[in-house]
This record gives structure tokens, sequence and C-alpha cells, in this order.
């Protein structure tokens, strides 16, 4: 009798190890393939040891470009005038466009007190660093930040007997000078398309003073307001 007992108990012995085994296996095979994908998740991170260098773009964040034209109403001077110009940028990561930026205006052609058969107007342009913070870029309507800082130059023409279509006959540069820029701007900004984005906004102009010349101190300073259509990669 106390022989079958204790075969009974080596037999139940030897089962419960045999399924203790197979319940091991099982969870061991279930469990390899998530921490193997855990382990290349890991391994796919970007990694910065103490002495590497960091950037703006970081690994693994996104960066793009965009090619720009851009068209506005400004004051020069107290006379109404145009600008038109053009932007390059590199977008980091969707929320950083760093680039150039230039822009070319001229004003309305005023006639001269001093002679009635003579009109004058201010021409010239500008451009620089353009650094563009952009606000909720992913979202189907957003806000932008652009500044440009750089130089410029105005000039003052002088023309004889005006006609229309703005035909002159004879005309000179009277007086042209060369001035330092800083212009901030906040662009509403529409995602068109993947590829495409529509702005309107404004900015503000401050130039250095014009000394020693027949022009005025501050000729450009003041707002503008106008629109922007950008093509690139978001």
């Amino acid at each position: 009798m106390k022989r079958n007992i204790t075969l009974s108990l080596i037999f139940l012995a030897f089962t419960l190890s045999m399924q203790a085994q197979d319940t091991l296996k099982l969870f061991s095979k279930n469990r390899a393939p998530r921490e193997q994908h855990h382990r290349e998740r890991i391994q796919d991170q970007p990694r910065y040891t103490n002495n590497e260098i960091r950037t703006i773009g970081g690994r693994g964040n996104s960066c793009g470009f965009y090619l720009g034209i851009n068209s506005s109403y400004s004051e020069i001077s107290g006379y109404d005038a145009i600008t038109a110009g053009a932007r390059l940028a590199w977008i980091s990561n969707h929320g950083l466009a760093i680039g150039l930026a230039g822009n070319g205006f001229f004003s309305e052609p005023q006639p001269m007190l001093s002679n009635a058969h003579k009109e004058f107007n201010y021409t010239g342009g500008y451009g620089g660093l353009l650094i563009e913070p952009i606000l909720f870029p992913k979202m189907p309507v957003h806000l932008s930040f652009p500044v440009i800082l750089g130089a410029g130059g105005i000039a003052q023409g002088v023309y004889y007997d005006l006609s229309y279509p703005y035909e002159y006959t004879d005309g000179y540069v009277e007086d042209a000078e060369a001035f330092l820029i800083a212009e901030p701007g906040v662009e509403l900004e529409i995602n068109a398309a993947r590829w495409i984005r529509f702005g309107m906004g404004c900015s503000y102009r401050f130039t250095t003073e014009i000394d020693h010349s027949n022009l005025p101190k501050n000729p450009l300073d003041g707002f503008t307001a106008g629109f922007s259509l950008k093509f690139g990669k978001f």
C-alpha cells in the first residue's frame, strides 16, 4: 500500500513538472516578439552622446523648404506704393523657417511743386535674413511670424513730360541712399494643398535714418499689408 502511494506521488510530481515547463515555454514564446519589438523601437530612437553637437533639426525630425512670392501695399514718405518680393527658406520640424528674403518697391509718381513738367517717385529694394516661426503648422489655418533683417537702398527718380501709361521722354535719379532694415510681421496662412500655402498679413518696417540727402529721413518706416503664396514641402 505504501509502495503504491509513493509511486502515485512520484507520477503526480512528474506530471506537474512537465506542465510547468510547457507553461513557461508558452509564455516565453509570446513574450519574445514583444521584447524584440521593444528593443527595435529603442534602437530606432535618436541617441546623443554627451560630446555630440545637437542641431535645431535634430535626428529623425522633419525638414522641408518653400519658395514664396509676396506683394503688399504700403506708403513711402506718405505716397502710395507697391512692394513685391520673394522668399526661399528651409523649414525645421514644420515649426521654424530660416532663409533669405528680398523685396522691391516703387511709389506712384507725383508732380513736383517746383516744376509742373516734372514728376518724381521713390524706387528701391531691400533684403536679407528671414526668420519665420510658425504656430500650429499642421492646422488648416495657422499663424506665422516672419522677420526680415537686412539692408537696402532707395532712390528718388525725376521724370520729364510724363504721359500715360508712364512712358517717359526723359528721366534721371536725383538722389539715392542706403539703409538698414528690420521688418517683423504676422501672417494668417491657409493650407490650400499639401504643397501650397496662401497667406494674408501685415508687417512694420523699421529703417535707419538717411542723413546728408534730399530724401526724407525714414521714408520706408510704416505698416504694409498684403498676401503671399508659398510652394514647397512643409
